[in-house]
Formats: structure tokens, sequence, C-alpha cells
């Protein structure tokens, strides 16, 4: 038997061990596990719903670009493709936004214990799904055990590896959390007509930073905040109540960028630097009316059931992994176009991918991220216990 599977087989015993002693001590410990505990948390409808759309929406725009990477470019297939393809990008602002909004609205911590959860909850997890990726890669273990670790722990500092680009958008909210118990002071003392200007402000500034280009005018016109901050920051203006206010304007911009952004696709060939650029407007005005369709319909959405419950539990586990689930769907059942047809291959992978992705996020994360967790929290404690 290997050094991996020995290693699979700790980690599995590990965590058996861990389960059994927590179910020992609550007997609903099992029933919990699998269906959810939220008693004594107040949770936000609403962004449950965000956090769910966002995680299928990174999953159908994998799918789609894999399934249609055969069609021709300029035909009204290739553009319809690509639209709806841009459209679903808005994924990667909803998940920024939504952090923006739980984060910065809920932050009440010291600096020590923010730190901690978030190092907990976030970037081991985080470092436990890249380990997947580096082992998939096979290129860091071929010159010794050791060099293996040390190169790949200078290429995961780096930035996110070849075989799992989606980890940017992780690498940002990571970086966005380091700032963020300081911009919710900020944020906190400002008035509602000031915190209104400011997302007006960041809105105009990426508009003018992404458009006056396209147009000729490469201007120097830029706020000091970056771009992926801004979205941050507009997460926790349309979570506040001011927001509301001028919800059918932002709900206008929503929907007129649906039509800029088949518009741009059709006629400039240049369209992915529109786009898909950081912070790009088209997609900022439609994250923003999602949230604000979300949130003004909260108290008449259904509540979770429990499969829908499951994936947004799951829902950050799910984004790390669905990169690795997508190889292997592709891979191993050869789903293409010429066989189930552009929209069939597109759904049945985008199933697949779904179902597996949460079975092997539930799996992970109760078998080696557990472990990683609790061994963090066992030479941890008596730091925190002084």
């Amino acid at each position: 038997m290997g050094k991996l599977q020995m290693t699979i087989l700790a980690f599995i015993a590990i965590s058996c061990c861990i389960h059994i002693r927590r179910q020992l001590q609550d007997s609903d410990y099992i029933k919990h596990l699998f269906s959810g505990n939220d008693a004594g948390k107040s949770r936000i409808l609403y962004l449950d719903y965000v956090r769910l759309i966002a995680a299928l929406f990174v999953i159908l725009v994998h799918c789609l670009d894999f399934s249609t990477a055969g069609l021709t470019a300029g035909t009204k297939g290739w553009v319809a493709v690509q639209s709806l393809s841009s459209i679903l990008l808005v994924c990667n602002t909803l998940f920024i936004m939504n952090s923006g909004a739980l984060i910065l609205k809920g932050q009440r911590e010291g600096l020590a214990a923010f730190y901690y959860k978030r190092f907990l909850q976030v970037a081991l997890p985080f470092f436990c799904y890249y380990c997947i990726y580096i082992l998939l890669s096979c290129q860091y273990f071929n010159s010794g055990f050791m060099n293996g670790i040390l190169r790949a722990l200078k290429d995961m500092a780096a930035g996110p590896i070849d075989w799992a680009p989606h980890l940017w958008v992780i690498y940002v909210i990571l970086s966005l959390y380091i700032l963020a118990p300081f911009f919710s002071v900020l944020l906190r003392h400002l008035t509602d007509s000031m915190l209104h200007g400011l997302a007006v402000l960041i809105l105009l500034f990426r508009c003018l930073a992404v458009y006056l280009p396209a147009m000729g005018l490469p201007l120097n016109f830029e706020l000091m905040i970056s771009p992926w901050e801004g979205v941050f920051l507009l997460g926790y203006y349309f979570s506040h109540p001011i927001s509301m206010k001028y919800r059918k304007a932002w709900l206008g911009f929503g929907m007129a960028s649906i039509l800029f952004t088949i518009l741009c696709t059709a006629l400039r060939p240049d369209y992915k630097a529109i786009l898909m650029a950081e912070g790009a407007p088209a997609t900022l005005f439609l994250g923003a009316s999602i949230f604000l369709i979300l949130r003004s319909l909260e108290n008449r959405l259904p509540k979770p059931g429990m499969g829908m419950n499951f994936l947004i539990r799951h829902s950050y586990s799910i984004l790390l992994v669905h990169w690795a689930v997508l190889y292997f769907v592709r891979e191993r059942f050869h789903i293409n176009w010429l066989s189930f047809g552009t929209a069939g291959s597109t759904l049945l992978s985008f199933l697949l991918v779904l179902v597996l992705s949460a079975a092997a996020a539930f799996l992970f994360d109760q078998t080696v991220v557990l472990c990683v967790q609790t061994l963090f929290k066992r030479l941890v404690q008596p730091l925190r216990s002084r």
C-alpha cells in the first residue's frame, strides 16, 4: 500500500474517532451533520439564496465553457453561448458581494477572534482542497517528498496553479478578510446618504476605468481601492436598507446590463476586456439586481429543504472541489455535444458535477478538513486560553 493510500486511511480512521466521540457527547450529532443545525443562529435567508445561486452559476459556466468549446466564433450560437457565459460570470461578483454583506455588516468580534475564525473556517479548508490539485498535477513529488512540499507551498503562495484556475476568487476573498474589520468600523460610521454616495462613486469609477479605454480614452482615473474591494463594499451597501430605496433604478441597470452584454458580445471583438474585467460594471449591476430582487422577496422565499440546505451549507467546499470533479466527469463519462447536443451535454455535465461535488465536499469536509481543523484547534487552544 502506497503512502497516499496510508494517509487517506489515517484521515478516515481519525475522523471516524472524532465523529464517534461527538455522537457520544450529543445524541443528535449525526442527524445535525446531514440536516444542519441552525439553532441559535439568525440566518439571512436571501443571502443563503445568493450563495446558492453563485455556486450553481460557477458550476454551470464551467460546464458550458467545456461543452461549447468547439463552436465557430461569430455564429449566432456562439454569440448566445458567450453572452450566457458572460452573464453567468456574475457568480464571482455574487460570492464577493455576499462575503461583504455577511462580514462587514455582522462583524462585531475582536481582531484576534475574527482572524482565528476565518482562518479556521476559510483558509484551512482552502489549503486542504488545494492539496487535491497539487496531487492531480503530478509534478511536485518527482524529486522527493520534502522538495515537493516546499515547491507546492511556494506555488500556493504565488497564486492558483494551472490545475486550479478557479481558486483565484478565494485568494481575493482571503485578502479582503484581512481588511474587513477595519472596513466594517468605517462603514458603520457613514450616514445613509454618504453610504449611497460611496456606492455610486465605486460604480461610476468602475464604468470610467472599463469603458473609457474601450472608447480609445485610456485615462488613468481610478479610486484608491481595488476593483474587488469595491465589490466587497458594495455587498455591504446592497444589504443595507438605503439600497432598497433605489432598488428600481438598480434593477433597471441590471436589466440593461443583460442587453448590453449580448450586444457587446455580438459587436465587439474585445468583449472579454469589457465584460470580464475585474469589477466589470455589467456584472456589478447584474449582481446588484439579483441581490435586491432576493431581498425584496425574502418574506416570500421558501425556506430551504434538506437538499437545498445541504448545498447552501457546503457551497464553499463545492466551489473548491468542483473543478476536480468536472475533470473527472469529462474524462470518465465522455460527455460531448456530438452525443447529447450543446444544451444536453451542458445540462448533463452540470447535474453530474453538482451531485458529485456535493458528495465529495461532504466526505472531504468530514474527514481531511475535520482532522486538520481539529488539530489546529488543539494547537491553538493553549494560546487562546491565556
